[in-house]
């Protein structure tokens, strides 16, 4: 053999390990992408230890702290006008919860609320 077939040779096994090395990346991304399509679910749990899973159509790549409070904001009130209040959407809990959520390690998003807080929306 001389240089020029070695020389071949290792330029031949250098694109086989490139190529393996481009799928593996490539399964990956898959991966990730079937991942951040999955659906979330978000509810308030009462006191009382009931659920009640809010009207959210979401996916796990639209979950965030802020696309949460807008579409809680859009949900129907009672009292007609009036904003929503969540005292635990400000504490470490919820924001834990969300990067559970994100990092795919739960696909329920719950946020501890008391009765008044519940029954303040009017899709129940």
């Amino acid at each position: 053999m001389n240089l020029l077939e070695i020389i071949g040779q290792m330029s031949n096994l250098t694109g086989a390990i490139g190529g393996i090395i481009s799928a593996i990346g490539i399964i990956k991304m898959l991966a990730v992408q079937r991942r951040q399509a999955g659906r979330v679910e978000v509810c308030l749990q009462g006191e009382d230890g009931q659920s009640v899973v809010l009207p959210l159509e979401m996916t796990r790549r639209d979950v965030s702290r802020a696309e949460i409070l807008g579409r809680i904001g859009m949900l129907p009130m009672r009292q007609k006008g009036a904003r929503f209040s969540l005292r635990a959407l400000s504490t470490k809990e919820f924001l834990v919860g969300i990067n559970m959520v994100v990092g795919g390690k739960t696909s329920m998003l719950i946020i501890p609320a008391n009765k008044e807080e519940v029954e303040q929306f009017d899709f129940l």
